[in-house]
């Protein structure tokens, strides 16, 4: 082989590597976008007082942001995990007083604020993705 084609085939090969991790790196669909402007405002109503309008935090923590992928990230979180922790914990004053739809409402929209796409299928505790992917880039 002559260096031209190696240095052809060397650069195709980074290529498709590069393009590979780009792929699998990928958020996937876990909610539909009803779910996530049904979110948002269940999370205006029973959330944004405490975590802010724009999820910037105030009298409880961020939910997107650095410092909030900074947590997510040293804790492992997953969808499934965000949202145990929401359903178990929230909202502060009455845990676990939303409905489950409303709850999904909720993360699909933490969610989409934090980069994932929507799809087709609604969000749903255990779904395909939910535990094995990382909120936090």
């Amino acid at each position: 082989m002559t260096r031209t084609r190696i240095l052809a085939a060397s650069g195709a090969f980074l290529f498709a590597a590069v393009a590979g991790a780009g792929a699998q790196g990928a958020k996937p669909a876990l909610y539909t976008a009803e779910q996530a402007q049904a979110g948002a405002t269940i999370y205006a109503q029973a959330c944004a007082t405490c975590h802010g309008g724009a999820l910037e935090g105030g009298s409880a923590p961020a939910l997107k942001g650095a410092d909030y992928n900074g947590r997510a990230a040293a804790q492992g979180a997953t969808p499934q995990s965000l949202h145990d922790v929401v359903v178990n914990t929230m909202p502060q004053t009455d845990p676990g007083g939303l409905k489950p739809e409303e709850y999904n409402a909720v993360v699909s929209y933490l969610l989409q604020q934090n980069g994932f796409p929507a799809g087709t299928a609604a969000l749903a505790p255990g779904a395909p993705g939910m535990k094995e992917t990382r909120v936090a880039p």
